[in-house]
């Protein structure tokens, strides 16, 4: 429900964009394939949006109002991925037996995630090779 209230207020980025896709074609549940992306394409976004990132990291309690912007935002992204792996959150290759069964519809989950819309919301607009580069990244 908070979640629901949360987008419903500011809407949804690219993380959510790219998400939907890999569940459509894999099966995976929404919440696990966001938890998948959240770490890098938050790396993929910070350049554009230091500021509320660094906000992020300070209300996580991952960096303090003092830090650099820079450096709290590095803190984010490595908090994320720490977390990742606390949460033990699979990769895909936990998912999908053949890594080409997952490489060669690439090009279609990556039209899927445009068609969605929500990438237009992130902080960094992504291209299509952005979102080919950022797939393979969590393979």
């Amino acid at each position: 429900s908070l979640a629901g209230l949360a987008f419903s207020n500011s809407s949804v980025a690219l993380v959510h964009g790219m998400s939907r896709p890999i569940g459509a074609n894999f099966h995976i549940p929404h919440g696990l394939s966001n938890s998948m992306l959240l770490a890098e394409v938050t790396n993929f976004s910070i350049d554009h949006a230091k500021e509320r990132y660094a906000e992020c990291a300070i209300a996580a309690g991952w960096a303090n109002s003092t830090e650099n912007k820079s450096m709290a935002c590095q803190n984010l992204v490595e908090n994320l991925r720490r977390l990742q792996t606390t949460l033990e959150v699979p990769r895909l290759a936990d998912f999908v037996s053949k890594r080409s069964a997952f490489f060669n519809i690439i090009p279609i989950m990556v039209n899927q995630a445009m068609e969605s819309g929500s990438p237009q919301n992130n902080p960094r607009v992504p291209t299509k090779k952005n979102l080919v580069t950022l797939y393979k990244s969590i393979w």
